[in-house]
């Protein structure tokens, strides 16, 4: 799967990324999914991110914004990730099921 074919609004340069999957829960993560940081009432995701990256995650979605030192790991701003997230699972699930 594409990043541009999910993702409106996104640098041209990430349009052509692949991505495997998705997950909220670093434990799930797998090679190149993208982690949703989502900060809920117990635990934010964001604290969670370097043990995405280290379990294969390569695409990074965040209300904070994110300034990584590894240049190969894409970080996506939004403000609401719980919306964004519901919306690309709608839209890999759907493709998916036809």
């Amino acid at each position: 799967m594409l990043l541009g074919d999910y993702f409106q609004n996104i640098n041209n340069n990430y349009k052509k990324f692949f991505f495997s999957g998705i997950s909220f829960d670093s434990s799930k993560v797998k090679k190149n999914h993208i982690f949703f940081a989502i900060k809920g009432n117990k635990f934010d995701g964001n604290n969670y991110i370097d043990a995405a990256i280290k379990k294969g995650c390569r695409i990074i979605v965040s209300e904070n914004k994110i300034i990584l030192k590894n240049k190969k790991i894409v970080t996506l701003y939004s403000s609401n990730v719980r919306k964004l997230l519901e919306n690309i699972a709608y839209k890999i699930l759907g493709k998916k099921t036809k």
